[in-house]
């Protein structure tokens, strides 16, 4: 193939268009590339103005009166120390099209891409004249959407074939996005430079000119230039590498790819090693070689499972080989480019002594979560990022149920629950929350909404809950046909939605299935569901209503859905069927008969539906005797988890008060399972946010409910403890110590005095609570730890474990290191979100470092957008008022120099407000429970009477 700044010749340029079309240009290319590589770079072709007012929503989408039907993309990356133009690259692409309808308008996407040639020319026949090409008159370039419109000298007739060429040249800059640089620094201390790429989901115009929505299917070659110590990878197979320069470069050609969108287009440039078999890899750094042999193992097992689950053996799709590669600097936590999978290095590599089974298990999950994406993403895509949940929350889904086909001894189905469900809940029931079909996405903002967790946890649920609505082996047989009906082409909703119906029986309640995907995908939010059994027991009265955290925030409160409704009593207590009983319709009261008297009700069977669930005061009384009966009463671990859930947040929304919340959460002193203890600890997080530094009586509380547990788990792992328990450890370890368990305090001291042989399952409390009760010493011990570490998951648990230190001279030396490069910018947010997260105590002066240093921040963290969030993490924990006022002193001094994040700084305001005001109303009661429960006779009678006035004010509002 041609690399030029000039055409070879019109020879060349034939030649070009007849195999270009059909096979790579191996041969070929070698000998023109020599000679036009070593030319001087031509002037770039002058652009006219291009000042726009702000663009309307329409305009950020490209027209579809032109279809891509094939990229040929040769990238040269200069990555050497000599390279003049380091740190930027050299490209040329040859875009077969086929508009729609006759037109003279090429409008593409290109981002700080500069050009010296761009023409076109009609596609020559096989055997036909030579290629004569024809300028392409530059139109308006929106810096803004990223359109370039060009114009054509003569039509382009509807249904013939054309190619535009352009050659250009681009940057490869740090913020990992598009075709962008990273670095390690290997055994010998060396700086290692590579080229890696992020285009989901509006990147590729940076690397090449493209129609850059993934409703643009086409099929690419793609053709590298490498150093001669460098070596390439990209989606498919390497089918030739030519040796160039006298051999210092060679030029890397790649098998065509299927018929794809051009955010999964991948490639990197870099002097990695690689673990393989003749169809499966892992790339990671040389010294990082020994951590990529588990991904390897369970990355083949999950894509022959899944392949199996589907009836769809990946390696037909279209593309014969998987690699997975670990890069160092990678801004999602994953991306799932056809064929060549990319993650951050904690995401992929394990360390068989370092590495945690949490980890070991994340690993595991997001390799299931990005190959699931070969067949809901990649084979089959959205048509567009309005309906991302089509991609992501099938990944999501599989991310756990696709690892647990492999890792069976996880109990993924368990934890789905208190990871997907119980946390999307509380996005969905404020104002803040979106649709998960949302027609109004535009904007590169509109796309970043999407990728929340409303697409993800919110999507992976309601596929789960319409799998048990319709049974799983009809799903499963749904999603195969869904898949092969829509393969190589984009999707929406209907098209899922239709395939579920040819599926889906009669008898369960097909008739309302529509109805159920409507209400939950074009409406936000979710029903609480109100179950009244009848003061006899021998009927239950079903009703809903949306369920919101915040009254008055805006949230529409009068959305109701068509319900899929499980429920058993306490005459069967029959938790294994998930099976709809009956369809709740909007604004229908449902009464069900129950064959004889109940004492209870309890309804979401393993929190099956997406919903939550209320009863009468009697009937939790009954739930609470069932609790702390034998074995919890039968009832099954996922829905004392679900009633640990909805007590909590019932009780936050108001629906009920806390005293009655509190009274039946007493039986977690008998609770030793993981699952519902995580929905305790996510509930009381919440509070434990809420009472700021006044925890006294709640680290009683807490001590007193967790006893039990922590004194069967203790610190010591057995061989018998399951994935679960190791948890369970962990978590209960970690609030144990935190709240003051003395015991739990001074074993966690002992073990840091041996700090390089931690047991690895409980270094994360370790670490955390020595830097909690220590000092300097502490901190210079586990920062020159750091300094060495060699592992990926080890270096993250250490730098997140930073932010655990309590006095100011260290919170303002971790501040320091997030704003240098000591902490990549990939992990900056994470560290400093534990520096406030961990100790209450630490909002505040973490608050002035941030306001007083915001410059610095929004260069270490890359923007000012960056910076708003971390603002708004922090105000979201204020307690007192005057914290308030220096958030708006700031937001007042500060605003304009957050341009549209300024919004960010003004809902932050408002957040801190309405804690404040829920604080007033609702925290009394809580807070006179603990002391009562507590048995605090010690409390002055002005205590006292000042609780006892709280609690008066709380009822009477």
């Amino acid at each position: 193939m041609c690399f030029s700044r000039e055409f070879c010749s019109s020879l060349v340029i034939f030649q070009i268009e007849i195999e270009m079309f059909g096979r790579h240009l191996a041969v070929l290319g070698a000998v023109c590339l020599c000679v036009v590589l070593a030319a001087p770079r031509q002037e770039p072709e002058v652009l006219p103005p291009s000042t726009f007012a702000e663009p309307e929503n329409w305009e950020y989408r490209l027209s579809t009166h032109i279809n891509p039907i094939n990229y040929n993309i040769t990238l040269r990356p200069y990555l050497l120390e000599n390279d003049k133009a380091r740190f930027t690259f050299d490209g040329e692409v040859f875009i077969e099209i086929e508009p729609e309808s006759t037109t003279r308008l090429v409008s593409l996407h290109s981002k700080n891409l500069t050009y010296t040639k761009s023409e076109y020319w009609p596609k020559p026949a096989i055997g036909g004249a030579a290629a004569n090409p024809t300028q392409l008159t530059i139109g308006p370039h929106n810096l803004q959407t990223d359109i370039r419109n060009l114009t054509t000298a003569s039509d382009l007739v509807a249904k013939q074939r054309y190619i535009l060429h352009f050659v250009y040249t681009g940057t490869m800059d740090d913020d990992m996005h598009g075709f962008y640089r990273s670095y390690y620094v290997n055994d010998n201390n060396e700086t290692k430079w590579l080229g890696s790429t992020q285009f989901q989901t509006h990147h590729a115009r940076r690397a090449f000119p493209s129609f850059d929505e993934p409703q643009f299917k086409a099929t690419f070659d793609v053709n590298l230039i490498r150093p001669r110590t460098y070596n390439t990878v990209s989606n498919t197979r390497l089918i030739s590498s030519t040796p160039m320069e006298n051999g210092e470069y060679f030029l890397d050609v790649y098998k065509t790819t299927p018929k794809m969108s051009t955010y999964l287009l991948a490639f990197i440039i870099s002097e990695f090693s690689i673990r393989k078999d003749e169809s499966f890899g892992v790339l990671a750094r040389p010294e990082f070689y020994p951590q990529t042999q588990y991904s390897f193992n369970v990355g083949r097992k999950i894509l022959a499972e899944m392949s199996t689950y589907l009836d769809l053996n990946y390696y037909t799709l279209g593309n014969d080989k998987m690699d997975m590669a670990a890069i160092p600097d990678f801004s999602a936590g994953a991306m799932e480019n056809w064929g060549l999978l990319t993650y951050r290095e904690r995401s992929l590599l394990v360390d068989e002594t370092a590495t945690t089974l949490s980890s070991r298990q994340s690993i595991a999950a997001v390799v299931a979560h990005e190959q699931a994406h070969m067949w809901f993403g990649d084979l089959v895509t959205c048509k567009w990022w309005s309906y991302t949940w089509l991609n992501e929350g099938f990944a999501r889904y599989f991310q756990y149920f696709g690892t647990a086909m492999v890792e069976t001894e996880w109990s993924m189905d368990l934890q789905f629950v208190v990871d997907q469900i119980q946390s999307v809940m509380g996005m969905d029931s404020t104002n803040a929350t979106n649709p998960m079909s949302d027609e109004n996405t535009f904007t590169p903002a509109h796309l970043s909404r999407m990728f929340n967790s409303i697409s993800y946890n919110k999507g992976a649920t309601f596929i789960r809950m319409i799998e048990h609505a319709m049974g799983s082996d009809n799903f499963k047989k749904s999603l195969r046909e869904y898949l092969v009906k829509n393969q190589y082409e984009s999707s929406v909703p209907e098209y899922l939605l239709n395939a579920w119906l040819a599926n889906w029986p009669a008898d369960r309640f097909k008739a309302d299935a529509t109805k159920i995907f409507t209400s939950f995908t074009t409406q936000v939010g979710y029903p609480l569901i109100n179950a009244e059994l009848s003061a006899d027991g021998k009927s239950v009265r079903f009703t809903q209503k949306r369920f919101l955290l915040k009254q008055g925030d805006g949230a529409d409160p009068n959305l109701v859905y068509t319900v899929p409704i499980t429920y058993t009593t306490s005459l069967e207590k029959n938790f294994n069927d998930t099976k709809p009983k009956l369809v709740l319709a909007p604004n229908a009261p449902a009464t069900v008969t129950l064959p004889s008297a109940a004492t209870w009700v309890l309804a979401n069977i393993q929190e099956t539906g997406y919903y939550r669930v209320n009863y009468t005061e009697s009937n939790w009384n009954e739930i609470h005797k069932a609790l702390v009966s034998t074995n919890w009463g039968g009832i099954h671990e996922l829905n004392r988890a679900q009633v640990v859930d909805d007590l909590l947040n019932l009780a936050r929304a108001g629906h009920i008060n806390y005293e009655l919340t509190l009274k039946v959460l007493e039986y977690l002193e008998t609770e030793i399972n993981y699952i519902p203890w995580t929905s305790a600890f996510n509930g009381f997080n919440y509070l434990a946010i809420r009472l700021g530094t006044d925890t006294a009586h709640f680290s009683t509380y807490i001590r007193q409910l967790t006893n039990k547990a922590y004194n069967q788990l203790g610190f010591e792992e057995s061989t018998l403890n399951t994935a679960l328990e190791i948890y369970l450890r962990t978590k209960v370890l970690s609030w144990s110590c935190r709240y003051g368990n003395i015991d739990c305090i001074n074993r966690a001291k002992s073990y840091f005095k041996s700090l390089y042989t931690v047991p690895k399952n409980i270094r994360s409390v370790v670490y955390c609570v020595s830097l909690r009760e220590g000092g300097a010493t502490e901190f210079d011990a586990l920062y020159a730890k750091f300094k060495t570490e060699k592992v990926a998951t080890e270096e993250t648990l250490l730098q997140n474990s930073f932010g655990c230190v309590k006095q100011q001279a260290l919170i303002e030396r971790v501040f320091n290191l997030v704003l240098s490069n000591e902490i990549r910018r990939q992990d900056k947010s994470s560290v400093l979100s534990t520096l406030y997260t961990e100790n209450n105590e630490n909002v505040s002066p973490v608050f002035k470092l941030v306001t007083a240093h915001v410059d610095a921040l929004a260069t270490a963290m890359g923007g000012y957008s960056s910076v708003a969030t971390v603002v708004s993490n922090l105000a979201a924990r204020f307690t007192e008022q005057s914290q308030l006022d220096d958030l708006k002193k700031f937001n007042a001094d500060n605003s304009a120099k957050f341009g549209s994040s300024a919004s960010t700084l003004r809902a932050a305001e408002k957040t801190v407000q309405e804690n404040l005001d829920w604080a007033e109303t609702r925290l009394g009661t809580f807070r006179t429970y603990l002391a009562r429960r507590n048995g605090s006779a010690t409390l002055s009678g002005l205590s006292l009477l000042t609780l006892l006035l709280v609690a008066l004010v709380t009822l009477l509002r």
